[in-house]
């Protein structure tokens, strides 16, 4: 068998071997990987915001058997079973990660759970049904390795542009808080969480265009511990760093009530006295509504946190071989080129990222934050849950 491989031409252009399936299969693949998995976040937002930490108890029907089961359980069996062969794939354990895109739109239009999923959809329960499941015959026709039409592309095109409106508009709002919170607010819950913060962590508040999702935002000042010059070239530092999964982990309220946690590492660049402008941001993100109502035990757990990052800080600027639980420490190297213009300096900030494991919660999401597309569904590089990017970052400029 002569398994022929992709080539790259002299304009770094991928040649497809002749043999290889036609690129509509590429494209089908494409499109449905996308729009299942924006669906996945979809039912994760709106179970988790509102029904809490009881979604992965919501019964769907597991096509199977004709045997109810919970998100849980159901997610339970089956990451049992991909990890008999864990070697062959990433590791993953959000729960809503293993249900079908089958299983998905059942719970979507079920007599129980169609009332909070409506709103989002331009069209009665029967026409999403039927619009999903026209996607869904494709969709199983290509995993099963049957042959699919070209023509069915254009129609899941056609059926997720009427299916995943609404969706996107959540997901525009739901992952993009820039807009300033009014520091005139009277909202109590504002008030109450705008005096947070403390010298090594600056704490901001902002909100979606709607206003309906808020973005509570920290940003740590990673302090250095050790730095030491090696020739001219090298500068190795010691620095201490936040494990962004933990918090989630210590503080119950935060866990119960957010929508999701993320971080993002900001671009570091060489300061005065060859000191780097080390820091971490962490990003938690509620619905309006629900901060509304939890204000007192969210900002108890946000003080609570700010006051164990800075106990750790201490303790381990007083110890260095002291470990934290909120808090560790990471080494990082500085290397120097040189160029026209001078000496520019790279700075390896990777090892600061608090990778998504799966033995994280499903409320943490990674390094997602830094930039979300205008059209999530058809052109993120990276999903929650997912361990490394999906496809190279398509930036608007």
């Amino acid at each position: 068998m002569d398994w022929k491989k992709i080539s790259k031409d002299e304009k770094n252009r991928y040649i497809i071997p002749n043999r290889w399936i036609f690129i509509h299969y590429y494209e089908a693949l494409n499109l449905l990987f996308r729009i299942e998995n924006a669906v996945r976040i979809f039912v994760y937002i709106i179970l988790k915001n509102e029904l809490s930490d009881k979604w992965i108890e919501v019964q769907i029907a597991n096509e199977e058997d004709s045997n109810e089961g919970t998100i849980g359980s159901i997610a339970k069996k089956r990451i049992k079973q991909s990890r008999s062969f864990g070697y062959l794939g990433h590791s993953i354990s959000c729960p809503i990660m293993y249900l079908t895109s089958g299983e998905l739109i059942r719970l979507i239009v079920s007599n129980s759970y169609w009332k909070y999923f409506k709103e989002y959809f331009f069209g009665n329960k029967e026409i999403v049904r039927n619009k999903f499941e026209e996607i869904g015959s494709i969709r199983n026709s290509l995993a099963h390795f049957r042959t699919i039409k070209q023509e069915a592309i254009g129609m899941i095109k056609q059926n997720s542009k009427h299916m995943l409106m609404g969706i996107e508009q959540l997901f525009s709002q739901v992952l993009t808080q820039h807009v300033v919170t009014p520091t005139n607010t009277q909202d109590s819950w504002y008030k109450k969480l705008r005096v947070l913060g403390t010298d090594i962590c600056l704490f901001s508040i902002t909100q979606s265009k709607n206003e309906q999702w808020i973005r509570l935002t920290i940003q740590y000042n990673c302090p250095i511990l050790v730095k030491k010059f090696f020739y001219d070239t090298v500068i190795y530092y010691k620095i201490l760093n936040i494990k962004s999964s933990e918090i989630l982990k210590k503080y119950a309220s935060l866990k119960r009530n957010i929508t999701y946690l993320s971080e993002i590492i900001p671009f570091t660049t060489m300061g005065e006295e060859y000191t780097p402008n080390f820091s971490k941001i962490i990003i938690m993100v509620f619905n309006r509504k629900i901060l509304e109502e939890k204000y007192d035990e969210i900002k108890a757990d946000i003080e609570n946190l700010l006051n164990k990052i800075s106990e750790e800080t201490d303790l381990i600027k007083d110890d260095n071989l002291a470990r934290g639980e909120i808090i560790n420490s990471v080494e990082i190297g500085a290397s120097s080129i040189k160029e026209n213009n001078g000496i520019k300096w790279i700075i390896n900030t990777e090892v600061l990222r608090t990778l998504v494991s799966d033995k994280d919660p499903a409320e943490y999401w990674g390094s997602f934050g830094l930039y979300s597309p205008l059209d999530f569904i058809s052109g993120t590089n990276l999903y929650p849950w997912m361990p490394e990017d999906v496809s190279y970052l398509e930036l608007p400029f």
